[in-house]
């Protein structure tokens, strides 16, 4: 230990407690033998602690230290005291370095472990003794180092301390044992750290088992240097963070991999309890969650999967929160990212049909502004139909979020059909009409408006329902949930009855006036064709369909049936050039046909 091998004391061949004038005396010797290129004999500079080069500088420099009382007691803490007759023995064998003998010396002196004035400098100088041999080539010996620091503590703590100080330096320097104590522990500590051979937390656990008076106010001082080093390490994360979030892991785990050996000392020697343990270890674990939250915050929405790296993070921090609002913080953010990495599955089917839904989404909303017509419906499903299959590979066949998908398409493009599809079975109605087309309505404010419904002949008419229809069968191949499917069911049905009817139609010459009377069912409608002037238009077809879904299902009906096609011949012979009488007909029709409307 440098702190005896190069002490002042050594240097001039000096024991603690020599007078001024020993200093003197020794000094003038000392010169003369440097001069003469001869080593003195004879001192107390003790060969066997190690070799010493002594020069006229470092003399001089030696005994320069020797001057201040401050500087004379730090030198004499770890130097040999004459303090009493029972040492000389001792001291004759350090110098003929018989070692052993000195030791057996002073372990028999202090062996009862109480200090009086005839061992206490027994007590002083066995400390000093183990102390030079505790550093051997920056190996640390803890055995000898703890009964160092014991003997020394014992004699520091003892009421003889009072004549080792009066002998050290003059009375007008004041000190008191607690000083002395800091004092020596300090410079003990500081040669420890630069050899690096022992853990400050090892330190303090040599301390803790042993009493003396200064103990309490050494470990308070003994943090105040941690507690700094940390904040500081704190400070240049925060700082390396801030410039550079890509490298924030690496910021966070420097900050912790350098402050854990600082922070569990300082939860060994005040408590995990401690309020300035729990400031400065919270500090960093909300620092180092921060790295973690910059860090998943950077690359959340690339390919660069950063959730396993955070969580570590995050996990370290946690373990370094004590104090309520940090754990809280540390929880509530693994929590995120735990939810965060649970979904990870979904999230990566929803980016395998982000550009699908994204086409489908604008499609959607562009197709609520448009003109309601067969081109545009059939248009939506070309460009929706392979995008669904697309997610439907993706996200599988029943999947909740492609069905709901799916489903708004079909719906959407059905909607459409069904108002182009009686637009058009409207403007059939009105060919021969006087209003031609121009319709009532009332609107959301009550108020009575006009439209005008555009004219459909029997062949524009039948190409609309056609494409509906096909554009209805290409989506049945489509998926979606049970309401809709029923509804769309329902309405290819109606679309391909209507398709029929148009086919019969358009098969069929314009209405000429049946020669037979035969009730058959099949037979025409002839009042209803008369009035409508075409055997096959829509008003005709739908009481058709009433005459043989309903009518020809009673007994009633039957005889209804049975009874107007005996006379409906002949009356409308009667009627035919009649243009009033047969308007007159076709609004009573009218009227009739929206209550059996199917």
């Amino acid at each position: 230990m440098q702190l005896i091998k190069n002490n002042p004391y050594r240097i001039i061949g000096l024991l603690v407690g020599a007078t001024a004038a020993e200093q003197k005396r020794q000094l003038t010797r000392l010169q003369r033998y440097i001069e003469a290129e001869q080593e003195p004999d004879g001192d107390f500079s003790f060969p066997a602690l190690g070799q010493l080069q002594r020069t006229i500088e470092n003399v001089s420099e030696a005994s320069s230290k020797l001057n201040l009382d401050s500087d004379k007691m730090t030198a004499a803490l770890f130097w040999f005291y004459d303090g009493a007759n029972t040492d000389e023995p001792a001291f004759d064998y350090l110098k003929d370095g018989e070692i052993q003998n000195c030791f057996d010396i002073w372990l028999k002196l202090t062996a009862s472990g109480e200090v009086t004035k005839r061992n206490c400098s027994a007590f002083q100088n066995l400390s000093t003794l183990l102390l030079s041999k505790t550093i051997d080539n920056s190996k640390i010996d803890i055995g000898n180092l703890e009964q160092a620091i014991s003997y020394k503590l014992k004699f520091l703590e003892s009421e003889h301390v009072k004549d080792f100080k009066s002998r050290t330096t003059d009375e007008t320097f004041k000190t008191t044992k607690n000083q002395l104590q800091l004092l020596f522990l300090q410079q003990v500590h500081l040669e420890i750290e630069k050899h690096g051979g022992i853990t400050s937390i090892k330190f303090l656990e040599l301390l803790s088992n042993l009493e003396f008076s200064a103990k309490e106010e050494y470990i308070k001082s003994f943090v105040i240097k941690p507690i700094e080093q940390i904040e500081g390490m704190i400070d240049e994360a925060k700082a390396r963070r801030k410039a550079n979030k890509s490298d924030a892991i690496n910021v966070g785990n420097t900050l912790f991999n350098q402050s854990k050996n600082s922070l569990s000392l300082l939860k060994s020697v005040l408590g995990n309890s401690n309020i300035k343990f729990i400031s400065v270890s919270d500090k960093a674990s909300d620092e180092i969650l921060q790295c973690g939250i910059d860090y998943f915050k950077l690359y959340k929405d690339t390919n660069n999967d950063a959730s396993q790296v955070v969580m570590n993070l995050f996990k370290i921090a946690n373990s370094m929160a004590f104090g309520n609002i940090a754990k809280q913080r540390c929880e509530e953010n693994t929590s995120n990212l735990k939810e965060w990495i649970e979904d990870k599955p979904e999230r990566d089917k929803q980016k395998k049909i982000e550009t699908d839904l994204s086409i489908i989404t604008s499609k959607l909303e562009r197709f609520q502004n448009i003109s309601d017509t067969v081109a545009n419906a059939k248009d939506l499903i070309d460009i929706c139909k392979p995008r669904l299959l697309n997610i439907k590979n993706a996200l599988g066949s029943f999947d909740e979020f492609y069905i709901k998908v799916s489903s708004a398409v079909v719906g959407n493009a059905q909607g459409m059909l069904i108002i182009a599809v009686n637009e058009a079975q409207d403007g059939f109605k009105n060919v021969n009409s006087f209003n031609s087309g121009l319709q009532t309505y009332t609107d959301s404010q009550g108020k009575i408006r006009f439209k005008h419904n555009k004219i459909v002949s029997l062949s524009e008419l039948s190409t609309i329902i056609n494409s509906a229809y096909d554009v209805t069968t290409s989506m049945q191949t489509m998926d979606m949930d049970s309401q809709l499917e029923s509804k769309f069911n329902q309405n290819r049905a109606a679309l391909s009855s209507i398709k029929s009817q148009i086919y019969s139609a358009t098969n069929r010459p314009t209405y000429t006036p049946p020669r037979s009377t035969s009730t058959s069912s099949s037979s025409g409608c002839y009042i209803a064709t008369m009035a409508y002037g075409n055997y096959d238009h829509p008003q005709v077809l739908i009481l058709r369909q009433f005459r043989d879904e309903v009518l020809d299902k009673s007994t009633f009906g039957k005889w209804f049936i049975k009874t107007y096609y005996h006379y409906s011949p002949r009356l409308v012979e009667k009627l035919k050039d009649h243009k009033k009488t047969n308007i007159l007909i076709r609004k009573s029709l009218n009227q009739f046909i929206n209550l059996i409307r199917p």
